[in-house]
């Protein structure tokens, strides 16, 4: 489905809520969202992707007004890995690695999405319930350490994988287009993992939370770079025969050339 018809479709329910009003059975505000795209493919010349993310807040005709207005919070989480941190220490005036720690069920993507700061939007125990923002993800070593080394690793893990673009957050990336229609944009960097995405939406008003609602989207290697991936994965030694083969011929040309030259 194309994002022009999707979009065409989205706007229709929004209208026929907004006409027909919500059904009293529903619950006091509840959220409908759609993505642009519900599945990235990887190409050789993948250089990232931006998918559109649109909703609107339903309210029930019945449910009393609130003072203030709409705060909405998306996170997008990608695939989990268990991966080890290393802590270099000079050693006679080269860097070795030292210590490492592994953690468990690490989001390869984590991007926090709102339409202003979240300090401004729940208070801290609520947003730790919920892993919302950086500072909010608590990650577990695979083994017991003291809890200042966790905090040490856990924020070098935090600080790479913001350097690679794979960590962000952004408390103005939420547009409320009226008070109830709201959209967002969601970056997909060019190193971004295979796999399962999930995005959670969080709708805050004064602090409380009101309502959730999680989308799905995949991402997945087609073409040349599928071939590849899957050979390593499903056929390694056919996959390392090969590999072996072609350094060997790539070498024997260049050997060639060189000759001639």
């Amino acid at each position: 489905m194309s994002m022009v018809r999707r979009f065409v479709m989205f706007a229709g329910l929004i209208f026929a809520m907004v006409s027909l009003g919500v059904p009293q059975s529903a619950r006091a505000e509840t959220l409908i969202a759609a993505l642009s795209e519900e599945t990235v493919f990887i190409e050789s010349n993948f250089a990232g992707a931006s998918l559109t993310l649109f909703g609107s807040v339903g309210r029930d005709a019945a449910t009393v007004a609130r003072p203030g207005s709409y705060d909405l919070v998306v996170v997008v989480r990608g695939p989990e890995e268990w991966p080890v941190v290393r802590r270099k220490d000079r050693v006679g005036g080269i860097w070795l690695n030292a210590d490492a720690v592994r953690f468990r069920s690490v989001p390869t993507y984590y991007a926090v999405q709102s339409n202003r700061a979240l300090s401004l939007i729940a208070e801290p125990p609520s947003l730790r319930r919920y892993g919302i923002g950086l500072t909010n993800l608590e990650f577990q070593p695979d083994a017991e350490i003291l809890e200042a080394e966790r905090l040490a690793f856990a924020t070098a893990l935090v600080r790479l994988r913001l350097s690679d673009g794979l960590f962000s957050e952004a408390p103005s990336g939420v547009d409320f287009l009226t008070e109830h229609v709201f959209s967002t944009r969601i970056d997909l960097p060019s190193n971004i993992r295979t796999g399962a995405y999930r995005i959670e939406l969080y709708l805050f008003r004064g602090g409380a939370l009101l309502a959730r609602e999680s989308l799905l989207f995949g991402v997945r290697k087609v073409g040349f770079e599928a071939f590849i991936f899957n050979a390593s994965v499903n056929q390694p030694l056919f996959y390392g025969a090969a590999s072996i083969a072609l350094a060997v011929l790539l070498g024997w040309i260049a050997g060639l050339m060189f000759r001639q030259s």
